[in-house]
């Protein structure tokens, strides 16, 4: 019970993680995919064990009991060494009048007992030795295949945390907004008490307050559905928070360079370890033509004694084996068609790890850009609705000027949150697909 509940508090401790890299360490752990990986990865290990064991000496052990309707000897004079038949007192029979003694055998016993214990030993058996081969690289292609699934999870929760991290930034600008919004309308309430603002004036002020709260609705639900997706993929609740990291403005080597690691991808791995698996198991369907050789070894325990008088006996040989027949022959063109489409495979793989990492290279690109030119479009958004302020105050603008100015310095503030957010992601993104580390806090 104490280590019970040292787990539950432990867990409980750690439900809350607001980091990315504690995000990415939960997501190995306990993402879905991830442990479905795994166990994927484990089978084909046992498969691989499974395989190479065939190659081993077997045994086979057997017990009956058989009762028979009729009881049946036979009765057989004694012998000696030198095959004189003896008589009763064990001499051996010299003259016609000396007494026969007699084995008695039992040619059916009414209860038969036997216990059969056989060894079959593999000698040459060239199809199942690549079928072992096979097996092999198949885990082989597990293995990268593990890991070609947490990079993919991993890509999923970097894009999960930085949209719930927007989400989360668009909240705020969208709860200051109504801020503003409630300011301009308890400022009109006041002009419109003192008889210096109109009631259009007012009802405006109203409505824009309405129109922001809806804004913070959305924003609220866009955030907890965000948090819900990350806590699904990771296992654990993000928390309440989740920041942005500092603009890196550093671009990321050309796209010729980035994709020159295309073939040290975890998917291209597996996919030429695929390759490796179809094609031994080509060669195997192959080689079933060929003749197999085995040698058994069996010992048997019975009541039956039958003419030998022994109640244990055993034997042991070698077998060849050949076999012949039309599904083997029309096979060979079932398995060269595997093993084509293994290499397509491998060849669309390498064609969709290349597209990865050129989409990849041109959104951050793109996302570099962007940055520059939201942080310039905050900037003049921010100076506008202040001038409109100031205006408004001066009776040199209108109401609607100013509303106009503080919509347009929220949208600046959406557009700046999610070009650096596209920017983190991206580049995060990049460097997953081009097989880089991450270098994540």
């Amino acid at each position: 019970m104490k280590t019970a509940f040292a787990v539950v508090a432990l867990l409980a401790g750690s439900a809350q993680a607001g980091s990315l890299k504690q995000l990415l360490d939960a997501a190995d752990q306990q993402n879905v995919d991830r442990r479905i990986s795994a166990e994927q990865r484990r089978r084909a290990a046992a498969e691989a064990v499974q395989a190479w064991t065939s190659l081993l000496p077997s045994l086979t052990a057997q017990a009956v009991w058989t009762h028979n309707q009729y009881f049946a000897t036979f009765d057989r004079p004694k012998t000696n060494a030198a095959g004189m038949t003896l008589d009763v007192n064990g001499n051996p029979v010299t003259s016609p009048g000396q007494q026969i003694a007699y084995d008695t055998l039992v040619i059916q016993p009414a209860q038969q007992y036997d216990a059969i214990f056989k060894i079959d030993v593999p000698l040459i058996d060239v199809a199942r030795w690549y079928r072992t081969g096979a097996a092999s690289a198949a885990e082989a292609a597990a293995v990268d295949r593990e890991e070609a699934t947490r990079d993919l999870v991993r890509r999923q929760v970097v894009g999960s945390y930085y949209a719930y991290a927007a989400a989360l930034a668009v909240r705020d600008s969208a709860k200051r907004s109504v801020g503003v919004a409630q300011a301009q309308a308890q400022l009109q309430e006041v002009r419109a008490n003192a008889g210096a603002a109109t009631e259009l004036e007012r009802l405006r002020a109203t409505a824009e307050v309405q129109r922001n709260r809806q804004v913070v609705s959305d924003t609220e639900s866009l955030v907890a559905t965000s948090r819900r997706s990350l806590q699904t993929l990771t296992g654990q609740d993000p928390g309440d928070a989740a920041t942005l990291p500092d603009d890196d403005l550093r671009p990321e080597p050309p796209f010729q360079e980035l994709e020159k690691n295309v073939d040290s991808l975890p998917q291209i791995r597996a996919a030429e370890q695929d390759i490796v698996a179809t094609s031994r198991s080509t060669d195997a369907n192959r080689l079933q033509i060929v003749p197999t050789i085995s040698g058994q070894f069996t010992e048997r325990i019975s009541t039956l004694t039958g003419f030998t008088g022994q109640p244990a006996s055993w034997n042991g040989g070698l077998a060849l084996t050949w076999r012949l027949d039309g599904p083997t022959l029309a096979g060979f063109r079932v398995q060269s068609a595997v093993e084509a489409t293994a290499s397509l495979a491998a060849e669309r793989a390498r064609l969709v790890a290349r597209d990865q990492i050129h989409s990849d290279w041109q959104r951050l690109n793109a996302a570099l850009q962007k940055v520059e030119a939201a942080k310039a479009q905050l900037q003049a958004a921010e100076r506008a609705a202040q001038v409109a302020r100031d205006r408004y105050a001066a009776g040199a603008a209108t109401q609607i000027d100013v509303i106009q100015a503080e919509r347009d310095l929220f949208g600046a503030e959406v557009g700046q949150i999610q070009a650096r957010t596209e920017l983190a992601s991206a580049r995060l993104s990049l460097r997953i697909s081009a097989g880089q580390p991450l270098q994540v806090e």
